[in-house]
Parts: structure tokens; sequence; C-alpha cells
């Protein structure tokens, strides 16, 4: 008896290769999102086949976090994994991952990356063994990737988007096999041919209008090339659904191309990162302090991230913002529009929720943080303005160079601060990176925000080489003055990150109205010590 995985083994091809491999006596896992969908296929396979060995993984390929745990669910059974068919797929849906990449691709070749990759360990102890991957002839016709496309909406033209995901199944499948060669571990593609399957409308009806073929049919060459004594070496390979070799175009050879797709696909899925344990103590040296922690645990945390997730980031403060709006319009305040265009559209960047989330100003008011704003500040401590950033992977919130300084936004003698606080885990991957102050005379400016009159800097590789990163765990915060001199990282950690930054300044300090996204006063907080 074999173990073999089979995502979206509920319907379709998937369902028929579920049957195909339960009929020879093998323990079959369904991975797949519904798991009421996942019960009727398994009745379905247990009817027909007489196998009782066949067990459901919930796996949602749009999500990342839900790859891996389903790769944890599966380890844990402390079973072989001999065949593993990575069917699942989407065709025309729109969106994006919960990660933030294009939904289809993310879908169809992301999540089967991560969970083929997080599952190599296994199936090379198993070996021999073997890796499908079901691709398409629509895989035949792109010319290259996009990969700005990849960290964005579906476009209207989602049919290019599925075309590329299916040449980045066929793209993995021969870097797999160069990769694998001589492991016993094989890796081949297969295209089942138009199948009256449930993919789209047209493939549904296609069975009522003589069209296509059935879906046992379609899961012919996977199940051949799965099982068959004859495939037990045959790796790196194409095959039509009558197992027939198709030729890969030149794109899809690429050697270059595959490359960068498999360094990309271990940056963009947090593959490559290890896992860092050292705790960086920043003593106010480069006029950064901390880490310190809020007066919260770690579930209470977990529970606050949560709820802005599903609550606070879905909620668009509308009567704010349509105040502001107006009033930006009246004073001709073009930062302001700005500011509140930048939020609705990149989704990445929300001002001023304190206001309207009581969440957000639950943690503006936590008292260890307080305690040490009004040990740098004093007692009455002005916070004039919240800011919450989502760090979809791939992406990078600000890559330039700069200061928060904020000099035509702030008018008076007296200090500011600002505090950094993680929500979800902060590092060297997806968080923030400074220039230590014995470097600051090596940096020179190189433009200036007209809004806000913080500076850009032009950094060198060398001292940009001398950057420290900035790493929290999730309740941990640090402060910094105007004088750190930092940008973004680009997240390479698989993983979104969820992060509350604070602006503050003495009562000396006069806030100006514009480049903000609310017309209302600066709230007074103090620490009850």
């Amino acid at each position: 008896m074999q173990v073999c995985l089979v995502t979206g083994g509920n319907s379709g091809v998937g369902l028929m290769t579920a049957v195909g491999l339960a009929k020879l006596g093998n323990h079959v896992f369904i991975a797949c999102r519904s798991a009421n969908k996942a019960a009727k296929a398994i009745d379905y396979i247990r009817q027909t086949t007489g196998n009782q060995n066949v067990t459901f993984l919930p796996l949602d390929l749009a999500s990342l976090d839900s790859v891996r745990n389903c790769v944890k669910l599966f380890n844990d059974k402390n079973l072989p994994l001999d065949i593993l068919v990575n069917n699942a797929g989407i065709f025309n849906r729109r969106g994006t991952t919960k990660e933030g990449f294009e939904l289809i691709w993310g879908t169809n070749y992301l999540g089967h990356f991560l969970l083929t990759y997080l599952l190599l360990e296994k199936l090379q102890e198993s070996a021999p063994s073997r890796i499908i991957m079901l691709a398409s002839d629509f895989a035949l016709s792109p010319s290259g990737i996009d990969w700005n496309l990849l960290v964005k909406r579906t476009p209207l033209n989602f049919i290019k988007l599925y075309a590329v995901s299916k040449l980045s199944l066929l793209l993995l499948t021969r870097e797999l096999s160069q990769r694998l060669n001589n492991s016993q571990v094989t890796v081949n593609a297969i295209h089942p041919g138009f199948v009256q399957s449930n993919i789209t409308r047209w493939h549904r009806l296609s069975k009522y209008l003589g069209l296509g073929i059935s879906s046992e049919a379609g899961a012919y060459s996977t199940l051949i090339c799965a099982t068959s004594p004859d495939y037990q070496n045959v790796s790196g390979k194409f095959l039509d659904s009558h197992t027939q070799e198709i030729l890969l175009p030149k794109v899809a050879q690429n050697q270059e191309l595959s490359e960068q797709l498999w360094e990309r696909s271990l940056l963009w899925a947090g593959c490559n990162q290890q896992q860092n344990t050292k705790k960086i103590n920043y003593d106010g040296t480069d006029e950064i302090w901390g880490p310190n922690s809020l007066l919260l645990t770690s579930n209470e945390i977990a529970d606050i991230t949560q709820y802005i997730f599903d609550k606070v980031l879905i909620k668009i403060p509308i009567k704010i913002l349509l105040k502001q709006v107006v009033i930006s319009f009246i004073r001709f305040d073009i930062g302001s529009l700005f500011i509140i265009l930048l939020q609705v559209f990149t989704k990445s960047f929300y001002m001023e929720r304190h206001l309207d989330s009581p969440v957000i100003l639950q943690l503006c008011q936590d008292q260890n943080l307080l305690e040490r704003l009004s040990a740098y500040l004093g007692e009455n401590l002005v916070l004039w303005r919240s800011e919450l950033w989502v760090n979809y992977p791939a992406q990078q919130l600000i890559p330039f160079w700069h200061q928060d300084c904020y000099p035509k936004l702030l008018k008076g003698d007296g200090k500011t601060i600002h505090a950094y606080i993680a929500l979800t885990e902060v590092n060297e991957y997806n968080g923030f990176e400074y220039i230590p102050n014995i470097y600051l005379k090596d940096c020179q400016i190189k433009g200036t925000d007209p809004f806000s009159g913080n500076h850009f800097f032009e950094i060198t590789d060398e001292v940009a080489q001398k950057a420290i990163p900035v790493v929290l765990r999730p309740g941990e915060f640090v402060l910094f003055s105007d004088r750190l001199l930092h940008r973004s990282i680009r997240n390479n950690s698989g993983k979104v990150r969820l992060s509350l930054t604070l602006r503050l300044t003495q009562p000396e300090v006069k806030v100006l109205p514009g480049y903000t996204s609310n017309c209302q006063e600066p709230i007074i907080l103090q620490s009850q010590k």
C-alpha cells in the first residue's frame, strides 16, 4: 500500500484520480478547502472502491498559512508519502490570495510550490516516489513572466494569468526534476485535455454539448504516470491525456527563467529564511530604544491582531474620509487628498484608525508604552498621528531611505518621538532597517517629500550593507527619534506583517493642518504614573 496526496481530490479530475489510486488499495489523502465536499467525495470513493483508507486534509491553496498547516497535519501522522498529485486549480476567479498575490497564480502555482517544497524531505525519505503537476496546454502560450502582475489583483485578462500559472508549473517541473536527479523522486506534468469538469461554466456545460472528455478520461494520464512501472524513472516530461509527450516551448526550457522563478518562489513563500532566535537590543546609540513589551499577553495580542484583520482593515471609515475630502477640497489640500487615495487603493496603509476603532485606541493607551513615552516626552503626550501598516509578501512599503521629521506638519520647540509596535512577528525579512549614526555623514539628501517635508537620502551599497534590522516579537515595540534614517524591507517572509506606528510630540509643538485623513485635533495621552 502506498500513501497518496491529491489536492482538489473532491471533484472532477482530482476525484477520479483519487478513485483510481484507491482502487489500487492505496491510502489516499484528499486535500481541499471544503470539509463537506470532501466528506461526500470520501463516501463516494469508499463505496466505489471498497477502500476505507481515504482521509481529508484541510487545504486552501490561496493561503500559505493553510498550506503550512496542511503539511503539519500530514507530517503529524508519521506516514510516508509515495505520490503527490498537485491537481487543484482555478480558472476565472479574480482577487488576491491571503498574502496579497494574484489569486489565480497564487492558487494554481505558489500554493502548490510551497506544498511541494515542504513535502520534499518526506518524498525523498519515501523514495521511490512521484510528483505529478496538473498543467495545461495554456502553458504553451506565454512568452515570459511579468513579475509585477503576480503581486496585484487579477486583471481583466485573467486568461493570461491562468496561462502563466500553468507555465510556472512546467518550469517548476523542470527545475525539480533537475534538483531531484538521482534521488528516485520523479516529477512530471500532465495536460488532462478539455475535461467535462466544474472548473468553469463552459466545462460544466460541455458534457451536455458532447464536447470534451470525461473526468475519468482526464485522470488517465495522471494515474498512469503516478502508478505505472514504465514511468518509475521518467522525470521532467509534459504529457497529454494519452500519455504522449508534449514538446516544451523555449520559454519553458529557459534555465534562467526557471531559476528566477525558483528563487522568487522561495522568497515569496518564506522558504529560504532561517529562524532568527537572536534578540537585538537597541540602546539609543542610534536614537532607537527597545525592545519593550506591551502590557498584554501573547494570546491577547493574537486576538487583537486577528480582530484588526477581520474587522478594522475591511471597514473603511467612510464618514471620516468623506468629511476630510470635502475639507481638503475647500482648503485645496493636495497632500490630504493624496493620503486618502493612498489608503483606499493600496490597502496597505491606514491612518488614524484610533479615532474609530476602540481596539487601536486601547493599544495607544497601553500603560507600558505610555511609561516609556513619558520618560522621553514628559507627562502630557500629544498623539498627532497613528498608522497601521500591512506589508504583504513581495511588497516593499517605503523603499526610500528617509527620516521622519515632518517639518511641514510640526512647528515649535519641543521633542518628538515615534513608537513602532509589532502586531505580528517583525524580522530581517519583513520589517524595516536603519543606518547606524556613525555612517550618517556619508548619506546625502537627494529629494524631499513636498507634503511632509521629510528628506529622502542617497545611500551607497557599502553603507546600506551596514544597516541594522528591527527584530520584534508580537506585542513588542521600539521608540525612535526623527534622526533615525530608515526604510522598509521587502517582505520575503511569506507572511503578512502588521504593525502600528504612533507619532507623538509635546504640547509645546503645534500640529499644522494638512497631509492627514482626518480633521480631528490630536489627542492627549497620559500614563497612570
